[in-house]
């Protein structure tokens, strides 16, 4: 048994090692000028036509309502925005994986602290209708992070009209015991709704 190779046994596995890591080179050189590399999977080239058309209405008639009746009753110290996504209230600390279920999802109504834009509550709004409930849950992990970061979330069910003085005390007493403090002067003398 001859122990040495040939020159031939060792230069054609070689050759094949070389061709295969050519044409990944190639490869990956084609996808890196077709796709951005920060860009995911979005491609450079600016589409000709997207195909998407305007909505028609960013809130319906009963949360424009809402946002109308709350607005009234908010100390001027603070601020609500409809439709705020969950991303740009919290972060990710550790674990990206839960953090990515939440990505899409947004709160019905955030109040803000107007000075600092600090998230101070969460709105839940929900509709008397059980189909509509059923179709419009807060995903479980939106309720966690809330918690988590001790934003307080409460739900509140939106209807045509709203008791202005039981809608400015079911907010008022959810909000942070910090922040009622801060105002329970200005909120106990406010008669301006």
């Amino acid at each position: 048994m001859n122990l040495l190779l040939s020159a031939a046994d060792v230069v054609i596995p070689l050759v094949i090692i070389f061709l295969i890591f050519g044409v990944a080179a190639v490869i990956v050189v084609f996808l890196k000028r077709k796709y951005g590399n920060d860009r995911g999977m979005i491609t450079k080239d600016i589409p000709k036509t997207v195909y998407v058309e305007i909505k028609k209405c960013y809130l319906k008639p009963e949360e424009v309502s809402f946002l109308k009746s709350l607005t009234k009753v908010l100390p001027a110290e603070f601020v609500a925005y409809p439709k705020v996504g969950v991303d740009n209230l919290v972060q990710p600390k550790n674990d990206k994986v839960l953090y990515n279920t939440i990505l899409s999802q947004y709160i019905d109504v955030c109040v803000f602290l107007r000075t600092t834009m600090e998230p101070i509550l969460a709105i839940d709004l929900f509709s008397a209708s059980p189909v509509e409930q059923q179709m419009k849950k807060l995903h479980p992990n939106v309720i966690k992070a809330m918690q988590t970061v001790k934003i307080p979330l409460i739900q509140y069910q939106i209807s045509e009209e709203y008791n202005l003085i039981e809608l400015r005390t079911k907010v008022i007493e959810a909000m942070p015991s910090k922040m009622v403090a801060m105002l329970k002067d200005k909120v106990k003398n406010d008669t301006n709704f």
